[in-house]
This record gives structure tokens, C-alpha cells and sequence, in this order.
């Protein structure tokens, strides 16, 4: 199994062949993962997760190294003006 070198190449084939080789513990995580719903911001309605949000958590926890830090936000215009 080749390593993915950042998340966009990260499958969900690989996803569940990683961890099936770490262990039932890891195989309960995904599977709670994938059940999980969320809150939508807009709407407020709670969808399921998507396979993107799968795919972030998933190198986050197990492929730090090639998650790229967020970008810092810029200010918004009321933000700007509020702090005149």
C-alpha cells in the first residue's frame, strides 16, 4: 500500500485497508466516524458526513505529516471597520 503524499490522493479504498491492518479499534473508529452526523451551519438541519470530512479526519489522525496547516483568515470588511 502505497503512502499518499497528500490528502487529495487519500481513496477510500485506502482508508479502509489502513484500517483494517491496525485493528478492530481502528475499524470501530471509522465506523462511528461514518455514522456521524453533523449540523449543518446554514440550515441547521444535520446531514451525514461526507466522504471529504471522512477523508480530513482520517489524516489527521493517522497522516499528520501531510495535512497542511489552515490558512490564517483575513479580516473581514465589518471586522476592519469595527476596529477603527
Amino acid at each position: 500500500m502505497k503512502k499518499p503524499a497528500e490528502v487529495k490522493e487519500i481513496s477510500f479504498d485506502y482508508i479502509i485497508d489502513y484500517v483494517k491492518e491496525k485493528g478492530k479499534a481502528d475499524i470501530a473508529w471509522l465506523k462511528e466516524l461514518a455514522n456521524r452526523q453533523i449540523a449543518d451551519e446554514k440550515s441547521g438541519k444535520t446531514r451525514n458526513i461526507s466522504f471529504v470530512e471522512v477523508r480530513n479526519e482520517f489524516a489527521r489522525k493517522y497522516l499528520p505529516e501531510i495535512v497542511r496547516p489552515p490558512k490564517e483568515k483575513k479580516p473581514t470588511m465589518k471586522e476592519r471597520l469595527a476596529e477603527l
